[in-house]
C-alpha cells in the first residue's frame, strides 16, 4: 500500500500501533493500600474541579459511573477513599504540563490487604481464606471494584487505551506484607502481568513505588524501605520514590499513615518523577542550522532544501493521509539515498518531519506546515 504511495521511498518501519483516540490524554492506573486509596481529610480545595483532572472512576461512587470519566474530586478509589497520592499528583501534573493535556487517574486501593489481592493468580484463594477467618471488613470495597481488583485494573486498562494513553502505574503498598520476604517478587509479577495482559511496552509504561513512612518520621515500618527499593529495582522502569521527610500521622494503634503535609509532599514527588520520565522520553529536536554556518553546513542546508521539494512534499501528504486512515501512531520512511533522511509522524506535535544528517549535523524539516504546539 505505502510502496505504491511512495513510490521513491523504501518502507522502513510497518505500521502496527493502536491509534489513541487523544493521546493527550495522558491516564496513570494507581493501586495498593490504605496510603494509595488516601486517608487525609478532605477539603473545599480537593473538591474544586480542574477541565484537565480527571477521574476514571473504577469503583462505583454516588451516580457516577464505573469506567467513565469526570472531574477529579474525592473519593477518587472506593467509596471511604480520602485524599491521598494521587488526588495530589494529578493536581501537580497538570500545573506542570502544557494546557492542551489532560491527566486521568484510575484509582484500584483497599487498605489494610497483600499483594495477593492484587496477584490474578493469588487473589481467590487471598479473598476465600480471608472470609474463613471472619476478616472481612473490606469486602464491601472490594465489591465496589466488581470483586476483583487485578480484573478491575485491566479493565481500567483497556478503557484507558482506548480513549487515550496509559502512561504509567503508581503504586503504594507493603505495609500488610512486613513479614513476606518475597513481596519484591510478587509485586514485579503484578506489574509484569499487567503489562503482557494490557499489550503495553514495559520500557515505554514506568511503575513508581513509593516507601513507607520512615523511621525517621515515626513510621513503625520503615525497616522495610530495603524491600521497597528491592521491588522498585527488580523493575526494569521501576523507579523509587522516597517517603523522606513526608510526615507520619500518629494513630492510637499504629504509625503507618501519612499526614495531610505528608501526602502533598510524597504525592508532588511522584509527579515530579513522572514528569522527569516524560521530559526524557520527548523526541530530540535538533538546532536549527544559523546565520554562521560552515560552507559544509550551507551545502547541507541546500540539499535539506532540495529534499523537501515536491516529491518530498506529495510523499508526506501521502503520509499524513496514510496516518489518520490508519490506526496508528507511528509511520517511519527511509528515503533512498546515500544520505540518511527520514520521515516521521511526531505524534505530540501531530506533524509530518523530514530528519535530515550529514556531516554530522541534524535538522528537522517541517512538511505539514502549522504551528508547533
Amino acid at each position: 500500500m505505502y510502496r505504491s504511495l511512495l513510490p521513491a521511498f523504501v518502507v522502513a518501519a510497518t505500521v502496527s500501533l493502536s491509534f489513541a483516540q487523544d493521546p493527550n490524554l495522558h491516564i496513570y492506573l494507581a493501586y495498593g493500600q490504605s496510603n494509595m486509596s488516601g486517608q487525609a481529610d478532605v477539603t473545599a480545595a480537593d473538591r474544586a474541579e480542574d477541565p484537565r483532572f480527571l477521574v476514571l472512576r473504577a469503583a462505583n461512587h454516588s451516580n457516577q459511573k464505573v469506567g467513565e470519566f469526570y472531574p477529579a474530586a474525592p473519593p477518587m478509589g472506593h467509596s471511604a477513599s480520602k485524599v491521598g497520592i494521587v488526588d495530589i499528583f494529578g493536581r501537580k501534573m497538570v500545573k506542570e504540563l502544557p494546557d492542551s493535556i489532560k491527566i486521568a487517574v484510575a484509582n484500584v486501593a483497599i487498605g489494610g490487604q497483600s499483594i495477593d489481592l492484587f496477584d490474578k493468580d493469588r487473589n481467590t484463594a487471598y479473598v476465600q481464606s480471608a472470609k474463613n477467618k471472619g476478616d472481612t471488613w473490606w469486602i464491601q470495597y472490594l465489591d465496589e471494584y466488581g470483586g476483583d481488583l487485578y480484573k478491575r485494573i485491566v479493565e481500567m486498562g483497556k478503557i484507558a487505551k482506548e480513549k487515550g494513553v496509559i502512561k504509567g502505574f503508581l503504586f503504594h503498598q507493603g505495609e500488610a506484607d512486613y513479614q513476606m520476604n518475597d513481596w519484591p517478587q510478587r509485586v514485579k509479577k503484578v506489574y509484569d502481568d499487567l503489562i503482557k495482559d494490557l499489550g503495553l511496552d514495559s520500557t515505554k509504561v514506568p511503575i513508581l513505588v513509593g516507601e513507607l513512612a520512615t523511621t525517621a518520621a515515626g513510621g513503625d515500618l520503615g525497616w522495610r524501605n530495603s524491600a521497597v527499593a528491592e521491588a522498585a529495582s527488580l523493575i526494569p522502569n521501576g523507579h523509587l520514590i522516597s517517603a523522606e521527610g513526608c510526615p507520619a500521622l500518629k494513630e492510637p494503634s499504629y504509625t503507618l499513615h501519612f499526614t495531610r503535609q505528608g501526602y502533598e509532599t510524597f504525592g508532588e514527588r511522584y509527579a515530579e518523577k513522572m514528569l522527569e520520565l516524560l521530559k526524557k522520553a520527548e523526541p530530540e529536536v535538533p538546532p536549527a542550522a544559523d546565520s554562521s554556518a560552515t560552507d559544509t553546513a550551507q551545502v547541507a542546508q541546500a540539499d535539506t532544501a532540495k529534499a523537501a521539494d515536491s516529491t518530498v512534499a506529495a510523499a508526506s501528504d501521502s503520509a499524513t493521509t496514510a496516518i489518520k486512515n490508519s490506526k496508528s501512531t507511528e509511520l517511519a520512511i527511509r528515503y533512498s539515498s546515500k544520505n540518511t533522511r527520514l520521515l516521521f509522524y511526531d505524534e505530540k506535535r501531530h506533524k509530518v518531519f523530514l530528519r535530515v544528517e550529514r556531516n554530522g549535523k541534524k535538522w528537522l524539516i517541517d512538511v505539514t506546515g502549522g504551528r508547533n504546539r
